[in-house]
């Protein structure tokens, strides 16, 4: 997405008359590509172990983490789940005093979606395994908000900006034994979402300091493209799993509807407009592990892009836009650890995970990277059923640059997935 309607977002809030004193009023905006990054964990078993699934997927989420993995299946498996996101964002002035303007505030966001759907088709082999697998799942989050408010003797101020949405994977599959321990899997992809961005501004003058101003802006995007997902599982003993995956390149084409609405001193103001370009996101390389034990499983992945790399086309500011790119984002290493307990005597799995997930941009916005804390429980019913709940914990921070802002996010999500094995 590319924000005309913020140019920059800071001052348009915090206030030019009070912070800024550079005119802007281009045509452009700032660059904040919501598909860059912002993975979201697929799978209550995974996010239980905080996303470490490269060598691990044996189920319908091998579409998603690695598609080798789909070998591992031996039963028709049907699968699906849920998920509940609330997020918390503060935001507030850097400088002590600025702070003391009364610029603090909160804004609470809450989601509950369905996440997956998926189907997996073990093919009668005369030797080693075939499986196919169809399905669809939620891979990002676009969701995020942030409110405040501040008043002084002369004009109070109030702005809220929210974004919803994220992209879905509409997959068809496969995995191979290429030998007894040795699988390679492919995947092709059809991408699809929605985000939805709103923000709105309001200044209110007190005993008639000056003129009010309301701004009401709202920009919605549709997402669609393809790629492909291919991956191996080499097993070397019975202790050892390796995985390894590469994720093609992916153009998204973008349908975007905007509104700006402005009401002030000279009266009320409407533009509206639709638009198409595209943007192409890079290569994606990941590489995992998991050590087996009697009743234990440690794992842990790597997944790496360098969304610098990222380029818009077929639009008009395209050149401008990609320049911001290189002075904006950077390449990021994900990585997640996680750790499985079997108790076989009542078909329990407890789960427990980290994952560090590396925001796109450079370190000047950046005040504290994203890390989640994970947990999770699964239950064997009857052989043939599978209940997994998982729970994750995040935080991090951004920084605004002028005037000096900091975003401070918490959120906390729950999925619940089930699958039932013919």
């Amino acid at each position: 997405m590319i924000k005309r309607v913020l140019v920059p977002i800071a001052c348009i809030v915090l206030f030019t008359s009070l912070f800024c004193s550079q005119g802007y009023g281009q045509g452009f905006g700032v660059v904040d590509e919501a598909a860059a990054g912002n993975f979201f964990v697929v799978g209550a078993r995974a996010l239980g172990m905080g996303g470490a699934h490269i060598a691990v997927a044996s189920d319908a989420t091998a579409l998603v983490y690695n598609p080798a993995g789909l070998a591992r299946v031996t039963r028709i498996e049907f699968s699906g789940g849920l998920t509940h996101q609330r997020m918390n964002n503060k935001t507030k002035f850097a400088l002590q005093a600025q702070q003391e303007m009364g610029f603090d505030d909160g804004r609470l966001q809450n989601n509950t979606r369905f996440s997956s759907a998926n189907v997996v088709l073990p093919v009668p082999t005369y030797r080693g395994s075939l499986v196919l697998a169809l399905g669809v799942n939620r891979v990002k989050s676009f969701d995020r908000t942030m409110q405040f408010f501040t008043e002084d003797d002369d004009t109070s101020r109030t702005a809220i900006e929210s974004e919803t949405g994220g992209l879905y994977l509409w997959s068809l599959g496969g995995a191979v034994d290429i030998s007894p321990n040795i699988s390679v899997g492919a995947a092709i992809n059809l991408w699809t979402g929605k985000d939805s961005y709103t923000w709105f501004y309001d200044r209110i003058p007190i005993a008639s300091s000056g003129p009010g101003i309301t701004i009401d802006d709202a920009i919605k995007d549709r997402y669609s493209g393809f790629n492909a997902k291919f991956g191996f599982r080499i097993q070397p003993n019975k202790y050892l799993i390796l995985g390894g995956t590469i994720d093609s390149p992916v153009t998204y084409t973008v349908e975007e509807d905007w509104i700006e609405i402005t009401d002030g001193v000279g009266g009320s103001e409407y533009a509206d407009g639709t638009y198409e370009y595209k943007v192409s996101l890079p290569f994606g390389l990941g590489a995992g592990f998991a050590l087996q034990f009697e009743n234990l499983t440690l794992a842990g992945d790597v997944n790496y892009a360098d969304w610098t790399q990222m380029e818009y086309k077929r639009y008009e500011y395209a050149a401008e836009a990609n320049r911001l790119i290189k002075e904006t984002y950077i390449d990021a290493l994900r990585f997640n650890l996680g750790a499985e307990y079997l108790i076989p005597s009542v078909g329990t799995s407890l789960r427990v995970g980290f994952y560090h997930d590396p925001l796109p941009y450079k370190s000047r916005w950046v005040e504290k990277n994203r890390n989640f804390f994970t947990a999770g429980v699964g239950f064997l019913i009857d052989q043939v059923m599978i209940l997994d709940i998982a729970w994750a914990h995040g935080s991090w921070e951004l920084q605004e640059v002028t005037p000096e802002l900091t975003e401070k996010y918490t959120t906390d999500r729950i999925f619940v997935s089930v699958a039932y094995r013919l």
